[in-house]
């Protein structure tokens, strides 16, 4: 019988402890002989082992699955560790990094009383539910006093309102009212936490943002179409002006309707400064589809366009893009727990605030100088006639002659096309006025809501440097509250399916194809555009 054996050089240190033995301190040669087969579990790999090697892959990513890991090691480690091992491995990990996801609940006290100590007049609302006898995490709201004061006296009141799932073990929602300052960057206002999209929660979320904010005159929501959200807004804020996004609503539309006179008229129709031009798109889609027209007025009866915008807030976004740019500013943040994310929120918050600061204490004049460059590149190569008629109020029409006119009155800042009143800001017709009057200045007919002081206003506040939460005040609530039940949760799915419009659901893929006309969604047998002979023929062969 013929061995082979494998020879290796070994680089050893010779110890004498009582006992003389060798010790390997290095192999130099891999192992190039077949590998026998592993039976059985790898009992060394236990979840302290996984939790040692998967640290800096949980640190980076938060929210990496225990399957994702147990590929990771396999691939570095050339180990097969069970499923559940990684997820207890990955579990304690992410307790030794981030602390304890149970007690992270009960800790948002400890939170809340030092907001309530380092920045005076901050709302952090918590409220709990007694479930078999055990208090557990409801809902929570978390507005700092900077963000409230800025929003009151430096922004205009306009509010976007819209959540955005967590990622963590929690799988809830996190609202966000978000303003928009006078160089048109985001805003953010107050946050909450809920378990889902209901009625309820979103009532509740309003009515501590009314808490906040008040209810001043002018108030302008945008909301998505979620049932819910506008139920909240509405209940509340009565009174308040309520725009519906127009991408979702164009979303919902699509899904029951077609055609290429949607494709031209319907975005068109919001765009619209006023009603003649509204009138003009909405003529061209009644009359090609009656019922579409017929299913907007019953089923989105918020305002979606700007012809009926009012005319006090300032603003002429169709669309809830700056919640959406809010949810994509603290993506990589929706895993951890709540303390931790309220508490990134508040430094995140810090960071953009005294960055803001600074540029607002290095500007001149009266108007932001971002705005004025607009203006001015805009009032260049008007093909507009200015025909005057006193005191500040003038006719004007395209030059060579056209149908439409426009009035503009510089002392009241209107024109009869609505864009001056509606965005704060001089249309082309006013700028083709203001431009034709020598030592007339833009700036002083643009809205003040656009001024270096009330920028300055906004970000006048300071937010406070709080230390980490292991040196966060004791709270004395007198009772531990329990994290929520953790189940399905109403509300956006976690993976959302593309529409037709963002390039998903493309062709006709997964759909039947008829074997005689080619077309889609019937079979053969029923087919009414193919050859009698044709069916008939593929019947008898059947």
């Amino acid at each position: 019988m013929k061995v082979t054996l494998a020879i290796f050089l070994f680089f050893v240190d010779l110890l004498i402890i009582g006992v003389t033995y060798l010790q390997v301190k290095k192999n130099p040669y891999p192992h190039d002989c077949q590998s026998t087969r592993r039976g059985g579990k790898v009992k060394c790999a236990t979840k302290f082992w996984v939790c040692e090697k998967v640290k800096d892959w949980v640190f980076e990513d938060p929210k990496v699955s225990a399957m994702e890991l147990q590929k990771r090691i396999k691939d570095k480690f050339k180990v097969v560790v069970p499923y559940k091992r990684v997820y207890n491995g990955k579990e304690l990990a992410h307790n030794q990094l981030f602390g304890d996801w149970r007690s992270s609940f009960d800790n948002l006290y400890r939170f809340k009383l030092q907001i309530e100590e380092s920045c005076l007049g901050s709302f952090v609302v918590i409220d709990h539910h007694t479930i078999n006898n055990k208090i557990r995490f409801n809902r929570l709201f978390f507005a700092m006093k900077p963000c409230i004061d800025g929003f009151l006296q430096g922004c205009r009141p306009y509010l976007s309102v819209d959540s955005t799932f967590l990622t963590g073990k929690f799988r809830g929602q996190l609202c966000v009212a978000c303003a928009v300052d006078g160089h048109n960057w985001m805003y953010p206002v107050a946050v909450g936490v809920i378990d889902s999209e209901t009625n309820e929660n979103w009532i509740w979320f309003m009515e501590r943002l009314r808490d906040v904010i008040g209810s001043s005159p002018g108030l302008t929501f945008c909301t998505d179409c979620g049932q819910a959200v506008m139920a909240g807004v509405s209940e509340v804020f009565p009174n308040a002006e309520h725009r519906e996004c127009m991408w979702h609503l164009v979303q919902n539309f699509k899904k029951r309707f077609h055609g290429q006179v949607f494709d031209d008229h319907l975005w068109a129709s919001s765009y619209s400064w006023n009603s003649y031009l509204f009138e003009k798109h909405w003529s061209a889609m009644a009359a090609a589809k009656p019922t579409a027209m017929v299913y907007l007025q019953q089923n989105h009866k918020k305002l979606w366009t700007r012809s009926q915008f009012g005319v006090t807030s300032k603003i002429d976004y169709v669309t809830n893009n700056l919640a959406e740019s809010f949810n994509n500013w603290i993506k990589g943040e929706k895993g951890r727990h709540l303390d931790d994310l309220l508490d990134t929120i508040r430094q995140k918050l810090l960071i953009k605030w005294n960055h803001r600061r600074k540029i607002a204490r290095q500007m001149q004049g009266k108007i932001l100088p971002h705005i004025v460059d607009k203006l001015k590149e805009q009032s260049r190569n008007l093909d507009i006639d200015v025909i005057t008629s006193g005191d500040g109020i003038t006719e004007l029409c395209a030059r060579g002659g056209s149908s439409f006119r426009f009035v503009v009155n510089l002392e009241q800042k209107t024109c009869t096309c609505r864009a001056w009143q509606v965005s704060g800001l001089p249309c082309k017709h006013a700028l083709a006025y203001i431009t034709s009057i020598s030592r007339e200045k833009i700036e002083d007919r643009v809205d003040n809501y656009y001024s270096v002081q009330k920028f300055r206003s906004a970000y006048e506040g300071i937010i406070p440097a709080i230390p980490d939460k292991s040196m966060w005040p004791k709270s004395d609530h007198g009772f531990f509250m329990h994290p929520p039940l953790l189940k399905s949760t109403a509300g956006r799915r976690k993976t959302r399916f593309r529409g037709a419009t963002e390039g998903g659901n493309k062709g006709n893929k997964g759909r039947h194809q008829c074997p005689i006309c080619h077309e889609y969604g019937h079979h053969w047998y029923t087919c009414k555009d193919g050859d009698p002979a044709d069916i008939a023929a593929m019947l008898a062969d059947r």
